[in-house]
């Protein structure tokens, strides 16, 4: 029986699509929750704000970005995120590759 860090590591081929493009937005430097949805709801994957948060709380879960603070001027805090070393690592193979 598996456990339940290998269930959460089976991922449909489209969940691994959309994963990379989230860290490919944060290759080019930190950017707000919003700011990420905002480049990327155009994607077919993330036409909803569901399938969003499901693949941006994969990416935080399994340390692929991090929360790089939160800022707070009005309002809804805003959370800022970043690429860790292992997400910039699985960006360099998946170049490699093309």
């Amino acid at each position: 029986m598996p456990t339940d860090q290998q269930q959460n590591l089976h991922l449909r081929p489209h969940e691994v699509t959309l994963i990379v493009k989230i860290l490919q937005v944060l290759a080019y430097g930190s950017k707000s929750t919003m700011a990420i949805y905002r480049q990327l709801q155009d994607n077919s994957g993330f036409r909803n704000h569901h399938s969003f948060y499901r693949q941006l709380n994969f990416c935080l879960k399994h340390r692929l970005i991090e929360l790089e603070g939160i800022e707070k001027k009005w309002g809804i805090p805003t959370k800022m995120y970043r690429l860790t070393e292992s997400g910039q690592q699985i960006l360099q193979i998946l170049n490699k590759k093309d």
